[in-house]
């Protein structure tokens, strides 16, 4: 199942903007302590990044509790375009992944997730992103992409910026990231 999955992402790869969300996720006790499924992770990660860099894609990257592993293995494959999806990781990953030029996206979680606010503070706004995360329950909200106001607001606050210029720049990165036009 693994390998068709893969083989159908290579064969339509050029209809995309971009592959994502991939990566890796450590958070469970499960898979924390079980080498052999982070080792899959890991294979099918490294599989989507080398499919990503062969067809000059960005990648989008989920790295819960495997920040370090996610970033090493992008820079490791030679990815040059990234959006660490929803980033709360330790402050050395994110200089390390900010060094590459990379993104950060930024959810609704901004608004009360202390780890994601330190990110957001640490990150250039050249180097942000907006998302919602959609479909996911915040605090008894079902997000939805109309919500990508909530993370517009939470990051003019933090930046103590006005949302006009937020909005501009963070649209501007994605326009660039993904080679968009409007």
């Amino acid at each position: 199942m693994i390998e068709s999955t893969l083989n159908f992402i290579e064969s339509k790869v050029g209809e995309a903007v971009g592959i994502g969300e991939v990566g890796l996720d450590y958070w469970y006790r499960e898979v924390r302590k079980d080498e052999e499924k982070k080792k899959l992770q890991q294979g099918v990660f490294s599989t989507l990044l080398k499919i990503a860099k062969r067809n000059d894609k960005p990648v989008i990257i989920h790295s819960r509790g495997a920040w370090k592993d996610s970033v090493d293995m992008a820079i490791e494959v030679g990815v040059k375009k990234a959006v660490f999806h929803w980033f709360t990781g330790p402050k050395e990953v994110l200089e390390k992944l900010l060094e590459r030029g990379f993104f950060v996206s930024t959810t609704p979680a901004a608004e009360y997730s202390k780890e994601h606010q330190r990110t957001i503070e640490n990150t250039p706004l050249e180097n942000l992103l907006l998302e919602t995360d959609s479909p996911v329950n915040y605090r008894g909200f079902e997000a939805e992409p109309a919500h990508v106001i909530r993370s517009l607001s939470a990051v003019a606050k933090l930046k103590g910026l006005s949302e006009n210029v937020v909005a501009d720049k963070t649209t501007e990165n994605a326009l660039r990231l993904f080679r968009l036009e409007i």
